[in-house]
């Protein structure tokens, strides 16, 4: 399983759910690769509040350096995760062939939970494109209250509940991609 995760600057939410997420498949020693890229080409480390609401959670960002999205990096994952619209949309312009596995957390969860959870012997990739399927109209992924809002410039509580939003959400995805729902 590769999985990435996308946000604006890389610095903020997606480092955020990378470590989340990973920590959470390795809790179920479930075998894949969450990595995470901006939108903006931003050259940085993960945040002090991203960084401090993580040691809260016991992950550590110190080393995560941003990195662009690229096509390549959209090639190679079976699931692209998004904060945004915007970002769910911007995957269009870097690699077409992506769309199909781009969604919000909101929304894959959603339409993951109608669609049923991975069977063990489901590819990643196959499952997010079945999920697909389920929208309602492919050009527009998700609703409104999928998105999860930039904690950047925000005090260390916005980003608490950013990270908590993200925990409680990303326990319902992991069950659906470990087929343990």
């Amino acid at each position: 399983m590769n999985i990435l995760v996308v946000c604006t600057g890389n610095t903020c939410r997606s480092p955020m759910t990378e470590a989340l997420l990973r920590a959470k498949l390795d809790a179920l020693a479930v075998d894949a690769r969450v990595h995470s890229a901006g939108t903006l080409p931003w050259i940085g480390a993960a945040s002090n509040g991203a960084r401090a609401a993580m040691r809260e959670y016991g992950l550590d960002l110190d080393a995560h350096r941003s990195r662009a999205l690229s096509a390549e990096l959209l090639d190679d994952a079976d699931l692209v995760l998004g904060m945004t619209r915007q970002h769910v949309w911007s995957v269009a312009s870097y690699a077409p062939a992506a769309v199909e596995r781009a969604f919000l957390v909101g929304e894959v969860i959603r339409l993951g939970t109608t669609a049923g959870p991975r069977a063990v012997d489901e590819p990643l990739r196959a499952w997010a494109t079945r999920v697909a399927t389920l929208r309602a109209d492919p050009r527009v992924p998700g609703q409104p209250q999928d998105e999860v809002a930039d904690p950047a410039g925000e005090s260390l509580e916005v980003y608490r509940a950013t990270a908590a939003r993200l925990d409680a959400e990303l326990d319902r995805l992991v069950r659906l991609l470990a087929g343990t729902t």
